[in-house]
């Protein structure tokens, strides 16, 4: 799928049974090394409450498309105006268990990484912002794996330690196929 195609892409409509929604993996550089954003839940939220995750939210008719959808909510989540991020792509979309959704990725870095940059997070939804060092999260002594059953089918489950930040569920599964995409060479933009 093209740049302009992935910027374009709408919810398939035999999707209907899982609802759609969308992230944003922001990379930007701290000095001088790629980070990548995520936000630990609050205990308030409805679901995943507590967890670490990317922001996002479900898709709503108005976006247009989802990746209006993973800017929207990056908004209203962490006070990052859409105005501020590019996205550079996409990655496979991934169902959360729990919730029901097909969650779609997408790839975004600032439009003007020298601008300083002041996050405002939502206190109902975000407890917490981590800004955690890519190469930290490439370095295969912080993945642990399990195996679980999942939907009656043995499959495994890695589990990202940093820290004591542990990142698992539908935000490790979609870290999982980024870094998978950078250990191939494909984000390699993103280092320099």
């Amino acid at each position: 799928m093209s740049l302009e195609e992935t910027l374009n892409f709408t919810p398939p409509p035999d999707q209907a049974e899982r609802r759609p929604a969308a992230v944003l993996l922001l990379v930007r550089q701290i000095e001088g090394a790629p980070h990548l954003l995520f936000m630990r839940r609050t205990e308030k939220v409805h679901t995943h409450k507590g967890q670490i995750s990317f922001p996002g939210g479900g898709f709503k008719p108005g976006d247009g498309t989802l990746a209006n959808t993973a800017l929207r909510e990056t908004e209203e989540e962490v006070g990052l105006a859409a105005n501020r991020v590019r996205v550079l792509g996409h990655l496979p979309p991934t169902d959360t268990v729990v919730s029901n959704f097909l969650v779609y990725p997408f790839v975004g870095v600032l439009n003007n990484p020298n601008e300083p940059l002041e996050f405002v997070p939502d206190d109902f939804e975000v407890a917490e912002l981590l800004q955690l060092p890519l190469l930290a999260l490439l370095d295969p002594k912080n993945i642990r794996e399990e195996m679980w059953v999942l939907r009656g089918k043995a499959q495994t489950v890695n589990f990202y330690n940093y820290k004591n930040l542990v990142i698992w569920g539908a935000t490790a599964h979609i870290l999982d196929n980024f870094l998978h995409e950078i250990r191939a060479g494909k984000w390699a933009t993103l280092f320099e």
